[in-house]
């Protein structure tokens, strides 16, 4: 086509997979394939993603029979498998300790820890940050746990000036963005509108000057249809909006069509109050209702977080104060163009410039603004945008408690909120942080009634996560042989309310467990169990169960799950939250719309602790090995569904192996499950039984890092896991088998073979696992 571009593959694919891809990501991540993280879905607009689980009942014969029509070859049997049907949840009587985690979490306590948290403003780095890494220290301390800080030295930038003007061109579209947010009278932390200047987290330094390409949502479809239809873009500037990809992405994909900046702005469509009369909320901007308003404006990382994640300057190993650091320019995670982000305020008088001018397209296109039809431009007149950022190499501090085990103390249990905020950031993560802080104060009050927990417990308030992961990454790569060794599983809350309604994604291992827990807790809006409500807001009928998501990236369980192999869980309640990484996420937003009696914190400190407690306590780890095959069977369904003709012989020959091995242990297992009931009036075990009890754990806690391949996902050498890691071009949403599909979109096919014999390996790796003595 006229102006298409050819690209090297590691830099873009071409788009005859377009359609596979969509029809795959329909498949498992719903219409909306790409949130926020830990955001709301935008209940009333867009549905959650629901992944779709496939009822094929074969026999042999009939296998043999679609091998033949497929023509796959003798070699390879197509993997046909049931519907998973999960067992209802557990009904098992609680410990006095479980008993405990329902009945002492104070709603009040912790709506001060809240209050304390949003009372300055702690971009990651900063000294309000190291204060409140302290107090937070000193708090756990009080309640009885062992705490330390860990302290690293990553790259940060923070904002020094900026500036946005379209200064040439027809003088009635001349202006000069204010680059500011509005004073809120009825919230006090907005009345310092410069607390924390606008700006991206790892942004480039610099100034560009160009004519403005709207290219909405800065998609690489979205690039490549411009392209398409002859639409220039070298030298110009990006203007395009949150949503459909991770901001970071859309500043790599305007990068490498040629643009020499790029402006990333909040539609009202998506986040604003347009189409949100069916939220439970006020279809209103804040303050009149929750949703974000003219002047807001969305900090956020534009880290490439699909291609690393962590300090960009020390990949793959710790930012220690004297770690060897390579070149900025040398990383595969900073952005080479400058950015900003903006409120649609500002974006508004670049729409009106483009007016009229290049193309529009009918579908998928347009956003809110009803004053424009979002034409592509370019803008007659040029736009001038400065970015004048510090970069600095600069301590971020970790807050590490930890609890030892009793009978398994070198098997951990892992929980992670981080505690930086782009400014005060009430629901993003200080809800999180306010949350783990009650949870440590309950499991000192347990700890005083003489209980220890049979495998060690660690609490981690991480910092710098908004730039890109930082303190939780750092903190594996310094600690990775000892996880490799030690650690079961990491449970993460990151924002922990943003609403009332129950959401997960997790290892599938997990979602057995996290239905269990969710059945024991009670749901304040709908008076029945955080279970009942979940199923009832993502039940489908082609899903048993409530909807538990794939691990993608945006949060800390990225490093455990990606990099090191370690089951991982997310948990947040959501709801309509339109005011995410602005300055009036706020202690006032929370208390007037996202949880006024603070009693979904409190039922998240009663999931997250009892997820913690069951975890750590269960005589055999609540991991099933199973679960996790009957996912991998669907997932290579869907590849091979998406791929056609390719077909992923190899795959299915490990799974059956997989499948095979699963059966045993798990009889096993049921065996040992049995023997031990009967033993329950007794204090202890006999010996025979602790040791075949340690051997099951061990082949439990380190099932998941089979999935693991040193090697990593070619162009991406960081993520090593073979079954999930971020969309390479989506980045928040999970691609599973991604080595294969970052292959397929290039058309790589000699690369594809090699992914999937690697990814093949790693499955009968995990099966090795479950026998290994």
């Amino acid at each position: 086509m006229s102006g298409a571009i050819s690209l090297p593959a590691e830099e873009l694919g071409t788009s005859n997979l377009a359609q596979a891809r969509a029809w795959f990501n329909h498949k498992w991540y719903g219409d909306n394939s790409e949130n926020a993280p830990l955001l709301n879905r935008e209940r009333g607009t867009v549905e959650p993603p629901k992944k779709t689980t496939f009822r094929i009942v074969v026999t042999i014969a009939l296998s043999v029979i679609a091998l033949i029509i497929i023509g796959v070859g003798a070699g390879f049997w197509f993997h046909a498998h049931e519907k998973r049907s999960y067992p209802p949840p557990t009904q098992r009587g609680l410990t006095n300790a479980e008993k405990l985690m329902l009945e002492l979490p104070s709603n009040t306590k912790l709506r001060d820890y809240l209050k304390e948290y949003t009372s300055v403003t702690h971009l990651a780095g900063t000294e309000n940050d190291k204060k409140q890494a302290e107090w937070t220290r000193d708090v756990f301390q009080s309640y009885g746990l062992e705490t330390k800080i860990d302290t690293y030295w990553p790259l940060l930038n923070y904002p020094v000036s900026h500036r946005l003007a379209l200064f040439s061109g027809p003088e009635h579209l001349r202006y000069e963005a204010k680059l500011t947010e509005d004073v809120v009278d009825e919230d006090e932390t907005s009345k310092d509108p410069n607390a924390v200047p606008t700006f991206h987290g790892y942004s480039k330094n610099g100034t560009a000057t160009g004519r403005v390409v709207y290219a909405n949502y800065g998609r690489i479809e979205d690039f490549q249809y411009l392209q398409d239809q002859g639409i220039e873009l070298k030298g110009t500037i990006a203007l395009v909006r949150y949503g459909g990809s991770f901001r970071g992405l859309k500043v790599r994909a305007a990068e490498v069509f040629g643009c020499v900046g790029a402006l990333v702005y909040s539609d009202p469509i998506d986040d604003g109050p347009l189409n949100k009369d069916n939220s439970s909320s006020p279809a209103e901007s804040y303050p009149h209702g929750p949703w974000r308003s003219k002047s807001s404006v969305q900090r956020g990382s534009v880290q490439y977080l699909s291609l690393i994640a962590g300090d960009p300057l020390t990949p793959g190993y710790a930012a220690t104060e004297n770690a060897t650091r390579i070149k900025p320019e040398d990383s595969p995670g900073l952005a080479k163009i400058p950015s900003l982000p903006l409120s649609w305020e500002d974006a508004l008088p670049l729409l009106k410039a483009t007016q009229g001018l290049g193309v529009r397209k009918e579908q998928d296109w347009a956003g809110g603004l009803e004053e424009v039809d979002y034409y592509s431009g370019p803008t007659e007149g040029d736009v001038i945008m400065i970015n004048h950022i510090e970069n600095k190499i600069t301590p971020i501090w970790n807050v590490i408690s930890r609890i030892p085990g009793t009978d398994e103390p070198e098997k951990a249990i892992i929980l992670g909120n981080h505690r930086d905020a782009w400014v005060y950031g009430a629901v993003d993560p200080s809800s999180g942080s306010a949350a783990m802080m009650e949870l440590a104060r309950v499991l000192g009050e347990i700890l005083k009634t003489g209980w220890r927990p049979r495998r060690t417990i660690i609490l981690a308030s991480w910092d710098a996560e908004e730039y890109g992961l930082v303190g939780s990454t750092e903190w594996v790569e310094d600690n990775k042989e000892w996880l490799d060794k030690e650690a079961a599983v990491y449970i993460n809350v990151d924002v922990a309310v943003s609403g009332s309604h129950f959401a997960a994604e997790a290892s599938p291992s997990l979602k057995r467990l996290l239905y269990d827990i969710t059945a024991l807790v009670n749901d304040p809006r709908t008076n029945t169990t955080v279970f009942e409500a979940w199923s009832a807001d993502t039940k489908t009928e082609e899903n048993e169960k409530p909807h538990v998501g794939i691990l993608g990236s945006g949060s800390d369980f990225v490093p455990f799950l990606d990099h090191v192999g370690i089951a991982s869980v997310n948990l947040n309640f959501e709801g309509d939250y339109g005011v995410y990484h602005s300055n009036y996420d706020s202690f006032h937003w929370m208390e007037k719309y996202g949880d006024p009696e603070f009693l979904y914190h409190q039922a998240m400190v009663r999931v997250w602790g009892l997820l913690a407690l069951r975890l750590a306590d269960s005589a055999i780890l609540p991991i099933y090995p199973a679960d996790y095959t009957s996912e991998l069977g669907n997932y290579i369904e869907s590849l091979t569904h998406a791929s056609a003709p390719h077909t992923f012989p190899q795959l299915g020959e490990a799974l059956k192996k997989l499948e095979k091995t699963v059966r045993r242990f798990e009889s096993k297992r049921e065996r040992l499950e049995s023997r031990i009931s009967e033993f329950e009036s007794l204090d202890r075990l006999p010996s025979v039984l602790v040791k075949r009890l340690t051997k099951i754990n061990h082949r439990l806690a380190n099932f998941e890092r089979g999935f693991v391949d040193q090697e990593g996902i070619k162009g991406r050498e960081w993520f090593k896991h073979v079954v999930y890691a971020p969309g390479l071009w989506t980045g928040y949403s999970g691609q599973v088998f991604p080595a294969i599909v970052d292959s397929m979109e290039v058309h790589d096919f000699e690369q594809v073979r090699h992914a999937e014999e690697r990814a093949a390996i790693s499955i009968r790796a995990s099966a090795e696992w479950l026998k290994a003595k």
